[in-house]
């Protein structure tokens, strides 16, 4: 029998693409049973440019399997939550192409909405919750000896049809042993397509949280119980893959991995004693944290930990149960960083009943930690959401379709969710929210500027809290009701940036509340220029065909302009040195080469020297530089 796994696009920006590990560990399990399994990666397709959310979906997703019938043995789906609305639409492209094929769905959003889709969507045959490492071979050596209902109500987890009605068979336990479960089935992919874009591979430490987070599905999807694989499994899966690979950069994937200090100082240690050439990543909650761990975990090859901090209001830590001390997660992130570690932290916008001090609190935080050079975090930002499976999904019946909602969550750009689904709020949930709509609006605004400025102009961000008074939600404010945006009508990268850095640079150049200084407004400008600076044009802009240039007066040195903004230093920064030193920028795409120089101009001829005897170097040089001014 083949069975064809398939992996539908799940959004996120170009650069954010990882093989389908879970799909890749499943393949694994079926070929150590003799099934012959083929991984299909839309979300790479999407990715490449190869997908078009605004053509047929149904004719392109068809081509990615063969194209007769009796070729395809089962088709296997990975659905989220967030790539729901695509994962049917490939079902019913599948069924107009090969209605006799069987199709079973798994993973976590249809594990907790199993009877729901199999009484709403008739090409769905088969749903198969919870872990399927054991139960998804079971199922394709039952289907391969005819489907017989006696076989297939002995397959736990599988919730299944017979004579039309829906039945649902009984969970079975977890995997406890993850190290018996074979190498995941990378030889299935071409792995140069991946690392081109991103160079992490992914390979999975353990699964299980004992916590319980009230929007998180984690723990229902995995459950309580702590399980890893045994170091010496481990790290030898990690030899495999770079012997295999050539790279040498991992995340090791695991919900909290450093929940248990003394595994994961065994696992650092058994990475020391094999001397390995590796830099790995994980994820713990901020109070797991101590200074000891973080010094193995760097010693071991650890270049970031991901926290995920949610809020810094004590409150709202305990309306989301993850009950986490604000003082020992500003602890975690300073242990990290001190042990040259990056801290990569994670934050959520739209809290019920947030105060604007408590979403200034943790806002004005992310702000501090993504600017300060000693730290150099990396935030993402997300919105409250109500996923299947976590405890908020008890209060589905809040949920309504909205529009802006539904296009942020679009895994493809330019889908739109079919207007019959609209209504099915509980297996459509991200496309849905539990919000008014101006108020959803209001959050996805907040969240998009958020998470833009702490990217784009992390200096300038800082330097318009600290010197110039303003607050994060009344900075917000005032950016929206200078330039509207236009971002949650057309998202996208482009459209957000810029509507987002037009904004800030309208807001700045305007009155500020309470400056620190006579010259805070023109310091902050000034940060604002060396980090955005076609901030008055268009702040980012596409592959050029040409290049571009501005100059702006370069009046502050540079380090002290920085250190004042960042509360690093009392006195007021002195002038740059030397006089008439001016802020030269060019750009032929997104990124901008950026000289502080008295001559502009004789650095603007080099340029076009280089432009005209090599301009494809030229443009791959700009487009190579790493963003930020630390």
């Amino acid at each position: 029998m083949d069975v064809f796994l398939v992996q539908p696009p799940i959004g996120g920006a170009q650069a954010d693409l990882t093989p389908p590990l879970g799909l890749l560990m499943l393949a694994a399990g079926l070929e150590r049973d003799g099934r012959r399994a083929h991984v299909i990666d839309l979300n790479l397709e999407a990715k490449a440019g190869r997908l078009d959310g605004k053509k047929s979906l149904r004719t392109q997703f068809v081509q990615a399997l063969p194209k007769r019938s009796s070729q395809i043995g089962l088709v296997g789906i990975s659905a989220w939550s967030y790539n729901f609305a695509l994962v049917m639409e490939f079902v019913e492209a599948v069924k107009k192409k090969h209605p006799r094929v069987p199709v079973v769905i798994g993973g976590p959003h249809v594990t907790f909405v199993d009877k729901d889709v199999l009484e709403r969507f008739e090409d769905v045959d088969l749903v198969l919750r919870d872990e399927g490492d054991l139960t998804l071979p079971r199922l394709a050596r039952a289907l391969a000896e005819g489907g017989a209902p006696s076989a297939l109500e002995q397959i736990p987890g599988l919730t299944w049809r017979r004579g039309g009605q829906v039945v649902r068979n009984p969970s079975g336990p977890v995997v406890d042993d993850l190290d018996a479960l074979p190498y995941p089935a990378y030889h299935l992919l071409d792995l140069r397509e991946y690392v081109s874009r991103q160079p992490v591979l992914l390979l999975e430490a353990g699964r299980g949280c004992p916590y319980n987070c009230n929007f998180c599905s984690t723990t229902n999807m995995f459950q309580r119980k702590y399980r890893v694989k045994a170091p010496a499994r481990l790290v030898d899966e990690v030899e495999w893959l770079m012997q295999r690979s050539g790279r040498n950069r991992f995340e090791l994937l695991h919900d909290n991995l450093v929940a248990n200090k003394a595994y994961v100082k065994d696992l650092c240690r058994e990475l020391r004693r094999r001397n390995l050439d590796v830099e790995w990543s994980c994820t713990s909650r901020p109070d797991n944290m101590t200074e000891e761990v973080a010094e193995e975990m760097f010693v071991a090859g650890c270049c970031s930990v991901f926290f995920g901090v949610e809020t810094l209001s004590a409150e709202r830590q305990q309306w989301t149960g993850k009950r986490c001390k604000p003082p020992l997660v500003e602890q975690a992130i300073a242990v990290t960083a001190r042990q040259h570690i990056t801290p990569s932290v994670g934050i959520i916008v739209g809290f019920p009943d947030e105060s604007e001090a408590e979403f200034d609190a943790t806002v004005g935080a992310a702000a501090r930690w993504t600017s300060d050079p000693r730290v150099k975090a990396e935030v993402s930002t997300a919105a409250l959401r109500f996923y299947p499976g976590a405890d908020l999904f008890a209060q589905a019946d809040r949920l309504r379709y909205d529009e802006a909602a539904s296009r942020d969550v679009a895994a493809l750009p330019g889908y739109a969710l079919r207007e019959e689904w609209r209504a099915l709020t509980r297996l459509f949930p991200l496309h849905a929210i539990h919000t008014p709509p101006d108020e959803t609006r209001t959050n996805l605004i907040r969240r998009n500027y958020v998470r833009t400025l702490l990217k784009a102009c992390p200096q300038a961000f800082r330097g318009a809290l600290e010197l110039l008074g303003w607050t994060p939600r009344r900075l917000f404010d005032a950016m929206a009701a200078a330039r509207p945006p236009a971002f949650l009508e057309a998202p996208g990268k482009e459209t957000t940036w810029n509507d987002t850095l037009r904004a800030l640079g309208a807001v700045l150049e305007g009155p500020a509340p309470a400056p620190a200084h006579p010259d805070a407004a023109a310091m902050v400008l000034e940060l604002f220029a060396c980090e955005v600076p076609f901030f008055r044009t268009l702040p980012l802009a596409p592959p050029l065909e040409r290049f571009e240039h501005v100059v702006h007066d370069k009046r502050w040195a540079q380090d002290e302009l920085l250190a004042y903004a960042q509360r690093r230093r009392e006195a007021p920064p002195g002038p740059a040195a030397p006089a008439g030193l001016q802020l030269l920028a060019v750009r032929v795409g997104p990124e901008c080469l950026v000289w502080f120089t008295p001559e502009p101009g004789r650095v603007l001829a080099a340029f076009e020297r280089s432009w005209a005897h090599d301009r494809a170097g030229t443009a791959a040089f700009a487009a190579g530089l790493r963003r930020g001014l630390v």
